[in-house]
């Protein structure tokens, strides 16, 4: 997880996919999930169902004048995406594997590695050019479905190096996306933390 800028404040940042400043959310589902304590086996069920946003609320953007640091949001695309991805993978030779035993002699496909590798071979057939610096990861999330993986364009601590909207659209447009991204809940760093425990 990084730390946003010194000079980087909640007020200021402009995003379609955050709250417009000023907007107070009277019942907040996502915030009330993201618990001030470790999401606990028990506590999975309701995490998994919950909807991922489609804007951010300010509250979760980090800033270090605030006692806490918010969880780890993504913000991307799941579902029809990633199957997508992983198929193109599968169709294009581009599946990667990493070795997973002890002596490193056993090879594992790695479908993160494989999506990513898909989604930046669509891009450069489509003309799309890779951000910069480049946000994009596919990554788990605890609310994304039954395969965890998602698209992730940026999180909630890359929004000053987050890519345009413009370019955002034009993802979802390669991508054959029907929705907008969502805010998923990371797989790790999913709590409320002080700042000095990074």
């Amino acid at each position: 997880m990084s730390t946003p800028p010194t000079k980087y404040s909640p007020e200021t940042v402009s995003l379609a996919s955050l709250d417009p400043p000023g907007v107070e959310r009277a019942e907040q589902e996502m915030q009330a999930m993201l618990m001030r304590r470790q999401i606990r086996r028990a506590d999975l069920p309701r995490v998994a169902d919950t909807v991922p946003e489609v804007t951010l609320p300010r509250i979760l953007i980090p800033h270090q004048g605030r006692k806490l640091r918010p969880p780890t949001l993504h913000y991307g695309w799941t579902g029809n995406v990633a199957e997508m991805l992983l198929q193109y993978a599968e169709d294009h030779n581009l599946m990667r594997t990493i070795k997973w035993d002890r002596d490193l002699k056993v090879k594992r496909t790695d479908t993160f590695l494989s999506r990513r590798a898909a989604l930046f071979d669509i891009m450069e057939k489509h003309g799309l050019s890779r951000p910069s610096p480049c946000t994009l990861r596919v990554k788990g999330s605890l609310n994304a479905g039954d395969d965890l993986a998602i698209l992730s364009l940026y999180t909630n601590y890359d929004l000053h190096k987050a890519p345009s909207d413009e370019f955002v659209d034009a993802l979802q447009k390669v991508l054959g996306a029907e929705d907008r991204p969502r805010w998923f809940i990371g797989l790790t760093d999913n709590t409320w933390v002080s700042w000095d425990q990074y």
